[in-house]
């Protein structure tokens, strides 16, 4: 399966599911209208006091969808870097999130029907089929859509390419090659970029954050290992597992220490050796 497209769990994303979501059920219902949903919306048509229930249980769904989706998606943004870069656990979230806004719906709806005597089960069961089939299209469309952007962005690395460093205050402090550097190590309000030069293990310090060069780094092709940690994987010869149970990456330089892994970010720097 491709990698994890990090954009997934963002704000512009977040904001574009939160949207494009109900909107996507508000035009089908609307515009398609499916056999199983239409009777589905159709809950409560003999309540008097409504002229058009068909149309109005739909804007009240897209809403209840709307709700569901922007307290989702924006949690989701929250807990992004604790989120694992995994497309199954992205699609077990999706799933969730489906069958939260079915439950819902399928509540509404039997409030709605005053005289039906089955039971929520039975409008819980008919929002999943109905609902939920209409639901996953706009899922798979935008889960598709980013992982298609995210290859065309990332391609192969250039590892000639001139890599600048600045420091908090963006002044620039140091130019090297993507290919010399080894692994960037984070030392409190530092980082220090450990690189070759003729052959020879150096290392240059700026003071910056992790989060300020980790897009530089990504557009290298480097790989976050730990919240202290970035590799470039060229350098990487091998992943082992210590007797303890914690992976380690040995780079193969003279005098450098084994670079812990960490259980969050070991499936992406696997996918990329």
């Amino acid at each position: 399966m491709n990698a994890f497209p990090k954009n997934l769990t963002r704000l512009p994303a977040a904001f574009l599911h939160i949207g494009a979501i109900p909107a996507a059920f508000l035009a089908g219902a609307l515009l398609y209208e499916p056999k199983a949903l239409n009777a589905l919306m159709s809950a409560g048509d003999s309540y008097a006091p409504l002229g058009n229930v068909n149309s109005f249980n739909i804007v009240i769904c897209s809403a209840i969808i709307l709700v569901v989706m922007a307290i989702s998606r924006i949690t989701l943004w929250l807990i992004r870097k604790r989120f694992p870069a995994d497309m199954w656990r992205y699609a077990f979230w999706c799933i969730g999130e489906i069958l939260v806004c079915c439950a819902f719906t399928g509540l509404y709806l039997v409030l709605m029907d005053r005289s039906y005597d089955g039971g929520y089960f039975h409008y819980f069961g008919l929002s999943i089929s109905a609902a939920g089939s209409v639901l996953i299209v706009p899922y798979i469309i935008l889960t598709l859509l980013y992982m298609a952007l995210d290859d065309s962005r990332s391609g192969a690395p250039d590892n000639d390419a001139r890599l600048k460093f600045y420091d908090n205050r963006h002044q620039l402090k140091f130019i090297t090659t993507a290919a010399s550097v080894t692994f960037i190590e984070s030392n409190e309000n530092y980082i220090i970029v450990h690189y070759l030069e003729n052959g020879v293990s150096k290392r240059f310090q700026i003071r910056t954050s992790m989060k300020n060069i980790e897009p530089l780094c990504e557009q290298a092709g480097f790989a976050r290992v730990h919240r202290c940690y970035i590799i470039n994987p060229l350098h990487i010869k091998q992943i082992r597992k210590n007797s303890t149970g914690i992976n380690f990456a040995d780079l193969g330089e003279a005098g450098e220490e084994p670079i812990p892994i960490s259980k969050k970010y070991y499936g992406s720097i696997e996918s990329m050796l």
